[in-house]
């Protein structure tokens, strides 16, 4: 067998292009059916299916395979598409998508005989559903295990489960579902795959399992126990039989006149003997040249090492910078000097053009992100009986590749609670006067130097005396600082670590469980999260990131003779105030700006300095927001803005809350970056918030 190595990485890339694509299509196609949409699922189906013979990938090729017939009957107006036929085609992509990860891991492969054996009978008019996949070949222990069940009077039973895609942590689902059969249903005679282990890492095995069970409730019965379990999408029992193999199926369908073909190898196209096939239509000129633009594939650590060197310029040409400034002093009207300064004004200049250069081969669309929600907000909104709408604005907002794989878990979250908690059932939304049809809309788009992203839905809203109320009966307020909180205050308190006002624990999610988790992963990237709602109305989430991890804009300052940089993303704006103007509430230093009162932290004594022996007349103070919250800095002077590369902090020196990380000034010096939301904390503390 040729070694296919070397194109494994390549075949992993365009998979994931063409499963994407099946999936959007898949989409549109249940919501509008149209000639164009067919010809694209069929010609990603085909090109699978062509890329893994070539792999010698046979479950996956045997599988698109079958896919391939129905879509080309559906191009040959001999199958009409319907709820049931665009179903099976999702739930085949699912088993697709399962495939991948599992050839990505060298397998083992997931059971394909049931997916096709389905897709066969659907091709052939029978849409009975075919019942639970057939188990492997029992090992002799398993054997007489079972024969033993028989001999008791059980009934042999096999059992297939098929968890929800969302579900986290299947296998460990997959151990609890096992024991409970065991403990009510009746013993457990083999189980496929094996039940995990404590070294069993990878979880995408266990999306559907089935087991031989000896029992003495009928098969309907079964289906009703395990239906209502916890991440459970589909349950299906028949009684044990020794089903064919899926070489004995395919052979079958073949005999019954449906298309088939060995795993082993593939008749070209033409040389099929079906129903006559219509050739995927030929792209057109300007379609060609749209999609074959000048573009290449380049991997993502070569982009991080340029982003790197890029990183040391941008040090070394501070460093210049500084350079020309003391010869500029020391030397002025020399020709020295003046060549000095024409080196590093073009280095400034080409530094900033490589910069952004690098910058924009990092970013993607944010339209790889949004694309992973509507197939989930359609799967959740089944499941959850209810009819929402996704809207999906400002696919075009592009960011840094790293943000997007980061920022991905806390979107979910926050689409899945819109879904469960934010958006009402269609009774209670008539009930108000609202159509039935809720709405969840993603946008974004760029801000000053920053990406916002926005989650909102047009559902019942958060109360804040409903959050007031909570809050104190959980004991994190008093009944006296909770009657102080204005109502975006009171909002802002889901995000306590465990605050929910979710009357019931939901599978799905609810409004405030693990939101402390979201903030604390947005902060993580250098981002903020704020929260809008109206009750009745609607909820909408806020993200601000910067547009990328590794270079940001700080504000330089100076605390007793050491430089400190502030993330300019965290500074709301900086303001020299007379010394006497600073004030005391209960005990703590405030200032007052336009008539809000901003707790003030001496930057000095956070960071174990000195009291200065001398002080000025006015102090230089540094605003910084974080949600709705402010917080002023004392410090002893502003420096100005500067582009600094962020470097990260050696395990060796302990965690430092206040530090976000280092950076090399010019001079070669280490300046640390500050915290901001840890300054906030501080404030939070000492305010009794």
């Amino acid at each position: 067998m040729n070694d296919m190595s070397v194109y494994r990485e390549a075949f992993m890339e365009e998979l994931a292009d063409q499963l994407e694509r099946i999936e959007q299509d898949l989409l549109e196609l249940e919501q509008q059916v149209t000639e164009p949409l067919v010809q694209s699922i069929f010609r990603a189906a085909h090109t699978i299916k062509g890329s893994s013979a070539a792999m010698e990938f046979g479950e996956m090729k045997q599988l698109t395979h079958e896919m391939e017939h129905l879509l080309d009957m559906v191009r040959g107006r001999r199958l009409e598409v319907d709820d049931a036929l665009v179903e099976l085609l999702f739930q085949s992509l699912d088993l697709l998508k399962k495939l991948r990860d599992q050839y990505a891991h060298n397998g083992p492969y997931a059971d394909i005989a049931r997916m096709v054996t389905a897709l066969g009978r659907f091709a052939r008019g029978d849409r009975e559903s075919a019942g639970p996949a057939a188990l492997p070949e029992l090992t002799p222990e398993q054997s007489m295990a079972a024969e033993n069940m028989l001999h008791s009077g059980l009934r042999l039973l096999t059992v297939q489960i098929r968890f929800a895609e969302e579900c986290p942590m299947k296998g460990a689902r997959f151990y609890l579902i096992a024991d409970k059969i065991a403990g009510s249903i009746g013993p457990v005679a083999m189980t496929e795959p094996l039940l995990p282990t404590g070294s069993q890492q990878d979880d995408s095995i266990y999306g559907t399992v089935r087991l031989l069970v000896g029992t003495l409730m009928d098969a309907e019965r079964v289906v009703a126990e395990l239906s209502e379990e916890t991440d459970v999408r589909d349950v299906q029992a028949a009684e044990y039989k020794q089903l064919a193999s899926p070489s004995s199926v395919a052979a079958t369908d073949a005999a019954s006149g449906a298309r088939t073909e060995s795993a082993a190898g593939e008749q070209p196209e033409e040389e099929a003997t079906y129903l006559p096939v219509k050739e995927p239509q030929p792209v057109a000129a300007e379609e060609r040249q749209r999609q074959g633009a000048q573009t290449i594939r380049v991997s993502v650590e070569r982009l991080e090492q340029l982003m790197n060197l890029v990183g040391e310029l941008l040090i070394d040409q501070t460093s210049l910078a500084e350079l020309k400034r003391t010869a500029s002093q020391r030397y002025p009207n020399e020709e020295f000097t003046e060549r000095l300064s024409d080196v590093s004004d073009h280095m400034v200049r080409i530094v900033g053009e490589l910069h952004e250069s690098i910058m924009k081969a990092r970013m993607l669309p944010i339209e790889h992100l949004f694309n992973r929600f509507p197939r989930m907000v359609r799967d959740l909104s089944r499941n959850l009986g209810k009819d929402i709408e996704l809207v999906l604005d400002g696919t075009e907002t592009e960011l840094d590749r790293t943000l997007i794989e980061e920022i991905g878990d806390p979107l979910i979250h926050l689409v899945r609670n819109a879904l469960d908690h934010g958006i009402e059932a269609p009774e209670a939304r008539s009930a108000k006067g609202k159509p039935e049809r809720g709405r969840v809309r993603l946008n974004s788009f760029h801000e000053d130097n920053q990406v916002v992203i926005t989650v909102e839905d047009d559902g019942g809203g958060i109360r804040p005396d409903t959050i007031r109320q909570s809050a104190v009966r959980k004991g994190l307020l008093t009944e006296e600082l909770a009657g102080r909180l204005t109502e975006q205050e009171a909002i802002h308190l889901i995000f306590q670590p465990g605050f929910s006002t979710a009357s019931a624990v939901s599978e799905i999610s609810g409004r405030g469980v693990g939101m402390d988790i979201v903030r604390n992963q947005i902060e993580r990237l250098n981002g903020l999260i704020s929260i809008r709602s109206v009750p009745d109305e609607g909820t909408c989430f806020t993200i601000r990131l910067p547009l990328t991890l590794a270079i940001i804009t700080g504000l330089m300052v100076k605390v007793c003779g050491r430089e400190y940089v502030v993330p300019m993303n965290n500074v709301s704006e900086i303001v020299r105030i007379p010394r006497e103007s600073v004030q005391k509430v209960q005990g703590n230093d405030v200032i007052m700006i336009r008539n809000e009162i901003i707790p003030l932290v001496r930057l000095q004594e956070v960071l174990g300095y000195p009291a200065p022996s001398a002080v000025g007349k006015n102090v230089s103070v540094v605003i910084i927001a974080l949600l709705d919250k402010k917080v002023a800095l004392a410090v002893d002077e502003t420096l100005g803005n500067q582009e600094i590369v962020i470097k990260t902090l050696p395990p060796m020196l302990g965690k430092m809350e206040h530090v976000a990380g280092a950076t090399i000034l010019g001079n070669g010096r280490v300046a640390l970056i500050l915290e901001a939301g840890y300054f906030v904390k501080l404030r939070g503390k000492r305010h009794g918030l």
